[in-house]
């Protein structure tokens, strides 16, 4: 994937003229607007719903995700995994530095003919994949490279997260029921959870074909179990009166809610009731006889106050909405169920950790210190019996 990005990049740069002339085109159509700093939370983007919104959800897929979670766990030690997570942060920049500049490049080639505009595709998801076959097809081999990378970019991301599902299913309903099942069939079961997960995902390409951009789509729904998976870790490490009955509670309010704030923006943009201002689209250039006009200009302001404010709200803030929403209703329910008292201090966040021994021996209460082994016992009991657990 990384080497036919940096090929379409080179390739890009070099047909439109250079670096330079690449960012003073995006310039002049209004592409390279970085620092719009407005609070409006109804808005589609701005820096501050990417700072926040987004830094949310790469938090919960990086901290707390059960695939990268894995992985760590698979280094040996800690400071491994340290490095670890910085060489995947760089990798991670670096990659989407490279895409946003592939952006530039195809609409540089494209300024003066949209492609959705003109009817050569449908979506504007399928502009790149159009590029690269219209500029690349001159050159043997380069979009059979393409192909591939996104494919193998595809492919490895999509494996990881079914052999997690897979293994997070088997142990916690499965395994957790029948303790007895041996290491064979367990494979065997596994296996079997893998190829139905696959179907399944194969089957949803197909209705996620008939819904909007697939950039936000896949934000909204990412960010309905990035923001309650943070929350509950949060939730736990910050708060030490937390217990399981407030956690399974805030998870439930936070799944919730969130999924009908997206299902519903969902069904008002298929409706065309919500919609949002485009920038400038230009056809001037474009050999096709449809437009009697010499260009088409996106950008006119759509009156979305129809529908509900709870479904305009940004879609990169569902992940923050759902990390507080555990925090909003987990923290009472764990208080009015009795709370939390007798946990081991490592379970809290480093800057707490003073603060609950010191409140420990305020009270003549003495340190809680579990081994490994002990840890296990007490989550599983946290588990099945909260009370026991607290």
């Amino acid at each position: 994937m990384v080497c036919a990005l940096v090929v379409v990049i080179i390739m890009g740069t070099s047909h439109l003229g250079g670096f330079f002339e690449v960012f003073r085109i995006a310039d002049r159509g209004q592409r390279l607007i970085f620092f719009d700093m407005t609070l409006d939370p109804f808005q589609r983007s701005s820096f501050l719903m990417v700072s926040v919104g987004l830094t949310t959800m790469w938090i919960s897929n990086i901290g707390v995700s059960p695939e990268c979670v894995q992985r760590f766990l698979a280094i040996p030690t800690l400071s491994d995994s340290r490095k670890v997570v910085w060489i995947f942060g760089i990798g991670h920049i670096i990659i989407k530095l490279c895409s946003v500049y592939n952006g530039l490049i195809v609409y540089g080639k494209y300024e003066d003919c949209d492609p959705v505009s003109d009817g050569v595709v449908k979506k504007a998801d399928q502009i790149f994949a159009y590029y690269v076959l219209d500029v690349a097809s001159s050159i043997p081999g380069l979009s059979g490279l393409f192909v591939a990378g996104i494919f193998s970019a595809a492919l490895s991301s999509m494996s990881s997260c079914m052999n997690t599902l897979a293994g997070t299913f088997y142990m916690d309903f499965i395994k957790h029921k029948y303790p007895s099942l041996s290491d064979e069939a367990g494979s065997r079961i596994m296996k079997m959870l893998v190829v139905g997960i696959g179907t399944t995902c194969l089957g949803l390409v197909f209705v996620v074909e008939k819904l909007g951009n697939i950039f936000s789509l896949g934000i909204s729904i990412g960010g309905v179990t990035a923001g309650t998976l943070l929350g509950i870790f949060t939730l736990g490490m910050v708060c030490p009166r937390a217990n399981t009955t407030g956690a399974r509670w805030g998870a439930y309010a936070s799944l919730t809610i969130v999924s009908a704030i997206v299902m519903g923006a969902q069904l008002n943009i298929a409706d065309g009731n919500l919609k949002y201002p485009s920038l400038p689209l230009n056809v001037h250039g474009c050999n096709s006889t449809t437009f009697n006009t010499t260009s088409i200009i996106l950008n006119e302001h759509h009156d979305n106050s129809s529908v509900p404010w709870i479904f305009r709200i940004g879609f990169m803030y569902y992940s923050v909405i759902g990390a507080l929403l555990v925090f909003v209703v987990g923290y009472p329910v764990s208080l009015l169920t009795g709370g939390h008292d007798d946990i081991d201090e490592r379970l809290l966040a480093p800057f707490l950790r003073s603060w609950y021994r010191n409140q420990r021996k305020a009270k003549n209460l003495p340190k809680v210190v579990r081994s490994d082994q002990e840890m296990r016992v007490f989550l599983g009991a946290s588990k099945d019996h909260p009370s026991e657990a607290s």
